[in-house]
């Protein structure tokens, strides 16, 4: 039996060298054959171990007898040979003791390996393992949450749960693949075992045959002699047929792996797939959240639009309203100032406000969104300290009223009128028509040439002929004139303020005076004014001189003449 089981493990590790992909039927086959083989091997090992049980009582019997033998004559002639024999039946009864212990541990071990050979044969067999009843039970209970709290669409639902399904096969199929090579290193392992008990039974039937061997060729010594060879021989054979079977194991043992690692790739591209889907970027979750949120969403940018045009339009009536009723120019212009403002800061609190609701609907934490911002404008105080400084100082200028929109004002030395004025800047254009943008953060001083009233101050120079009396006489009689003018008298504030002679030059008296007038209306009068004094100084014949140096030689001419006289009398 040994001998044909060894022959066919060599055939067969010499078919596995060929073609180590053999067929699941094949396979089966195979493994029945060695479960069958097993079997028998089972069988022969129960009769051997009672043989050996019957040999161990046998020499129990003569260990008792001959100790008790030398016990009684332990000084007579032949207890030499006795002792000898003692030793001779105690290490034949060591040895047998030794090959029954092997023989118990190899009808356990080969019990042992005909129940892993069926459990490979059944998962070979069963190909795929179908998935188990706690895969199917978590399931349905995942579907069945899904349908109770209709969070999700049905397209959602069912693309979901079909790749939770795939991934639940994948892994069963995973662990089939698992299982299977387990079981495959442990028939290898179990094997290895075999063989080292089967050594230790060849060497100890070795010794039992060499001590056999020493004996008296008694016919009863070479009956045990030829059966302790017989045995010798099948274990040696059997030695061989294991190592076969090592062999083939490790054949069958790469596409296993093989198996094992394409299953672990499936199940983590089955994973990555079924993490998509849950994922909030997969497509038909990006569908569903359009379906659910877009439209709440357009309904409160649209409100908040109409809300922002509703604000601006109705500050912008209301503040209408005031000025026409304000009949002080100086208030109108400062309520038109504070509409332009009022545009900018209703559009970012609308902006924020729906900002805010926007996240709120989208399900963002808007307490983490406050902390965030909170963190955001401090880092903005600190790294943008120059942006923050620009607002802070229009809020100042809009709050102290410095300047306003349409006042002429001169900021850093630049003069123009202002055109437009926001929390952040100022917009001047110039006499030439050059736009300005100046940041309220970086005005240094600021000059209002428009502010509350306005001022002409004239300085009339006329010749150091004429009578300062009479000039002034006759400016004044121009302011009068000018204040009682239909056309002009509305602009002036008061009368011409005569401040009389200011200062001599070198070729005129100057003659200072002052006219008050209303904001942006000083440059109007200034220019009807000097239009009027040329007039009427060309009709009164006041001289109105240019520069010019004047050289005078009388006071040469005598210091002349006395220069001569004093040469004459030396």
């Amino acid at each position: 039996m040994i001998s044909s089981l060894a022959a066919q493990d060599t055939v067969k590790d010499n078919k596995a060298s060929e073609n180590l992909e053999v067929s699941g039927a094949e396979l089966i086959i195979r493994f029945q054959k060695l479960i069958s083989e097993d079997h028998q091997r089972l069988i022969q090992m129960k009769s051997r171990n009672k043989q050996l049980e019957r040999e161990v009582a046998e020499l129990t019997g003569q260990f008792e007898k001959l100790d008790a033998q030398l016990g009684i004559n332990a000084k007579t002639d032949d207890s030499f040979n006795k002792n000898e024999k003692l030793e001779q039946v105690l290490s034949s009864l060591d040895y047998h003791l030794r090959s029954n212990q092997a023989i118990m541990q190899q009808m356990t071990l080969v019990h042992s390996k005909i129940e892993k050979q069926k459990e490979l044969v059944d998962y070979i067999t069963t190909g795929q393992v179908p998935i188990s009843e706690d895969s199917v039970i978590i399931m349905i209970s995942i579907a069945d949450t899904a349908v109770q709290s209709g969070a999700n669409s049905e397209t959602q639902n069912r693309k979901e749960l079909a790749a939770l399904q795939d991934l639940q096969v994948l892994k069963a199929e995973l662990a089939h693949a698992r299982n299977n090579l387990f079981l495959v290193d442990q028939l290898i392992r179990k094997h290895k075992d075999d063989i080292e008990l089967t050594k230790l039974l060849i060497q100890a039937t070795t010794g039992l045959r060499e001590l056999l061997e020493k004996q008296s060729q008694k016919p009863a010594v070479k009956q045990h002699l030829q059966e302790v060879s017989r045995r010798f021989s099948q274990d040696t054979l059997l030695l061989s047929a294991l190592n076969v079977r090592i062999q083939t194991l490790e054949a069958y043992r790469p596409p296993v792996v093989e198996a094992v690692s394409q299953a672990e790739d499936r199940v983590d591209s089955a994973e990555s797939e079924l993490e998509f889907l849950q994922s909030s970027i997969a497509p038909h979750r990006v569908v569903y959240w359009l379906k659910t949120n877009l439209p709440a969403m357009a309904i409160i940018i649209l409100t908040f639009f109409v809300i922002w045009i509703l604000s601006r339009w109705g500050i912008t009536l209301i503040l209408n309203k005031f000025i026409k009723s304000r009949k002080n120019a100086e208030s109108a212009d400062r309520l038109e100032t504070l509409k332009l403002a009022s545009g900018s800061i209703i559009t970012i609190l609308v902006v924020l406000i729906g900002l805010l609701v926007v996240l709120s609907q989208i399900g963002v934490d808007l307490t983490v969104v406050l902390g965030g911002a909170a963190v955001l404008s401090l880092v903005i105080a600190l790294g943008a300290q120059s942006l923050v400084k620009d607002y802070l100082s229009g809020f100042i200028i809009l709050l102290e009223n410095q300047y306003r929109v349409g006042n002429v004002v001169r900021i850093n030395q630049t003069t123009g009128v202002v055109e437009n004025l926001s929390l952040r800047l100022t917009v001047l254009r110039d006499l030439g028509g050059v736009t300005h943008f100046i940041p309220h953060g970086q005005i240094s001083d600021v000059s209002n040439l428009t502010h509350h009233w306005s001022r002409v101050m004239l300085e009339i120079g006329v010749s150091y002929n004429e009578n300062v009396d009479k000039v002034m006489s006759v400016l004044e009689e121009l302011g009068a004139e000018m204040k009682e003018d239909k056309e002009y008298g509305s602009l002036i504030i008061g009368d011409m303020e005569m401040l009389g002679v200011d200062k001599f030059c070198e070729s005129a008296i100057v003659i200072k005076f002052l006219i008050k007038t209303w904001p942006l209306k000083q440059w109007i009068i200034k220019r009807e004014f000097l239009r009027r004094i040329k007039n009427r100084f060309d009709e009164l014949g006041i001289e109105i001189p240019f520069p010019h140096l004047t050289v005078y030689h009388r006071q040469t001419e005598k210091l002349f003449e006395n220069k001569v006289n004093k040469q004459e009398e030396v």
